[in-house]
């Protein structure tokens, strides 16, 4: 059976998309960050703050794929670094191996969809939170390393948590738009 011939209209219109579709991620990636670094732009319940970069990052690995996920985890580490009191480039690798993961279980093990979503984005919230905590307060042996974890770590993945379908709603018209286009 032959392949379909494609035609160079055809595949430079395929490219186009594609580069479309990265560059409207990276604008969102671009203002997720910056609402991320506004302190008073989503409101805090009690005395949590949402994360919304790390589900951007796996829903853009859901739809794109492990490579394209972790290129824009690296982008969202390094935007996040940029005004982060951390060390620069930790939220970089975190969001790398995240982005790559995520992107490699829906590719070879997962479906896309909504639940898929949930349960990606409950478990990575959670393990961020641990290898922040362990690496941030155990490791330098805070005193109030039990302290952050319940009361400023944990609320603020649950707050993260409780948006991340808007960000999946977010990611999923703006595939589906650029796919039919």
């Amino acid at each position: 059976m032959a392949m379909p011939k494609i035609t160079r209209g055809r595949l430079t219109a395929r490219i186009n998309r594609l580069y479309l579709r990265w560059v409207a991620y990276g604008l969102i990636l671009l203002f997720v960050s910056l609402l991320q670094a506004a302190p008073r732009l989503f409101p805090a319940f009690f005395g949590a703050h949402p994360v919304p970069l790390v589900p951007l990052v796996v829903c853009i690995a859901m739809f794109e794929g492990p490579m394209v996920g972790a290129a824009f985890g690296v982008g969202g580490g390094l935007l996040w670094a940029l005004y982060a009191d951390r060390l620069f480039g930790f939220d970089a690798l975190l969001l790398l191996a995240i982005g790559c993961m995520c992107g490699l279980l829906v590719q070879v093990f997962l479906r896309n969809n909504w639940l898929t979503s949930l349960l990606l984005n409950g478990a990575v919230l959670l393990l961020y939170v641990l290898v922040d905590w362990l690496l941030r307060y155990v490791l330098f042996r805070n005193a109030e390393a039990v302290y952050a974890l319940l009361h400023i770590l944990l609320p603020n993945a649950l707050y993260t948590f409780i948006l991340s379908p808007l960000v999946y709603v977010l990611i999923y018209r703006v595939a589906r738009s650029m796919r039919e286009s």
